[in-house]
């Protein structure tokens, strides 16, 4: 059976879920957002390094809301957010499941589909313009599959000291998880998001997650992305949407181990003068995992910085690609942009693919990008070696100052550990 077989069988399973639901009318764009776009095919610039035809031989069945315990739940909890955890089973947002004590009462988390009732002028109005612009076939079908999400409302000027988990379990084999957590906050606001994932049991799982930010002024934001445990028989794509108005900080600390094939795809949009987005990643890839990039950073306004620093360390056979873009338009003076993704290869298997990318209209701007490639250099193994270091200890340590640039940025310190 050729790709294109499996593809279409693949978008046939998509459909009949869709057909199997009552689609509210967000649904219905995303879906026919969806069909405009279509699945990836090989000739797709950004999913040429992803080996589609395993994502295409998912079953993709429609997952149920299964019911599980606390029990079952707390092993996975971070010992940081035991009263601020909000718990989804195979795409589905559990109140019961969740743990809420350490969240100021006046901000609202409620299933999406309520959250129309009561945030529907905006929500439309932001589903509308944010859907009518996704490129990504997959953050539309995650629109147009996403049976029951979160909507979370931070009011002005709210801080919430202990972070928030976004706890996404996965159940059962041949699922496709479809979770969706739709986030605004409101002004100087200060609120911190870890976005993680586990699976119980089963293999040849799909997740396929969003996190949708809207930031108003002033309002600072950090979301930690990583997966608990093993989730290598796991396609694993998750994509990252932000628009921030002005005087915002939005921050992203990535730690990724891999999986059959990971995808974290990013956009940004700096719509309010002296914002500032930092994303920084470590991707850790052994056997045959892999990790896939894909970002970009739009300024649409002066006075605005912007910094990506992504990194890879690669063994064995696994595979790493970054494609990061940053543009900036006309109107967008006295922009900074900086872009670095920087790769440690360990094996002469290992593969890492990069492809940076300045697109500039403005004239008065500060920005770089680049890509190095690399191996652990013999001279410094030798010199730690005359320090009294084993050849194994002097290469950790090396490489742990390769990736000390970004576990510095990671503030929680059990995900630390797990590293």
């Amino acid at each position: 059976m050729s790709v294109l077989q499996d593809r279409d069988n693949f978008h046939e399973l998509l459909q009949k879920q869709y057909e199997s639901l009552d689609p509210t009318p967000y649904q219905e764009m995303g879906w026919n957002r969806y069909l405009e776009l279509g699945l990836p095919t090989k000739k797709t610039e950004v999913f040429r390094y992803i080996k589609l035809r395993s994502l295409f031989a998912l079953k993709a069945q429609k997952t149920e809301p299964t019911s599980l315990t606390k029990e079952q739940i707390a092993p996975h909890v971070l010992p940081e957010c035991q009263k601020s955890v909000l718990v989804f089973v195979n795409g589905h947002y559990f109140p019961s499941l969740s743990q809420m004590e350490a969240i100021p009462d006046k901000v609202s988390v409620v299933p999406l589909q309520d959250a129309a009732k009561t945030y529907g002028t905006f929500l439309t109005n932001h589903w509308t313009k944010s859907l009518g612009e996704e490129q990504d076939p997959f953050v539309a079908l995650n629109s147009a599959l996403q049976g029951c999400g979160a909507f979370l409302y931070v009011p002005p000027k709210t801080i919430i000291e202990s972070p928030i988990q976004i706890l996404n379990v996965i159940t059962g084999s041949g699922t496709l998880a479809v979770p969706r957590i739709q986030s605004f906050l409101g002004a100087q606001c200060d609120v911190k998001i870890i976005s993680s994932h586990v699976v119980l049991e089963g293999d040849s799982h799909g997740i396929n997650h969003v996190n949708d930010f809207h930031c108003e002024e002033g309002s600072r934001v950090t979301l930690y992305q990583t997966a608990l445990g093993d989730i290598t028989r796991c396609w694993h794509l998750e994509a990252t949407r932000a628009t921030l108005k002005r005087d915002c900080y939005f921050e992203t600390v990535k730690i990724s181990q891999g999986s059959l094939t990971t995808r974290y795809d990013y956009k940004v949009h700096l719509l309010g003068e002296n914002s500032e987005v930092s994303l920084n990643s470590l991707n850790l890839l052994h056997e045959k995992h892999e990790t896939h990039d894909n970002v970009l950073i739009h300024h649409h306004v002066p006075n605005c910085r912007s910094n990506q620093l992504y990194k890879n360390v690669l063994f064995d056979k696994s595979h790493a690609s970054f494609e990061g873009k940053i543009y900036v338009e006309r109107e967008a003076q006295q922009t900074e942009a900086y872009q670095l993704n920087a790769n440690l290869l360990l094996s002469e298997n290992a593969r890492a693919e990069s492809k940076p990318n300045l697109e500039i209209f403005a004239d008065d701007v500060r920005a770089s990008h680049g890509a190095t490639f690399g191996q652990l250099e013999e001279e410094e193994i030798f010199y730690l070696k005359t320090r009294g270091l084993s050849e194994e200890v002097a290469k950790n340590s090396l490489i742990r100052g390769f990736c000390q640039e970004v576990l510095d940025k990671m503030a929680i310190p059990s995900l630390v550990s797990c590293i």
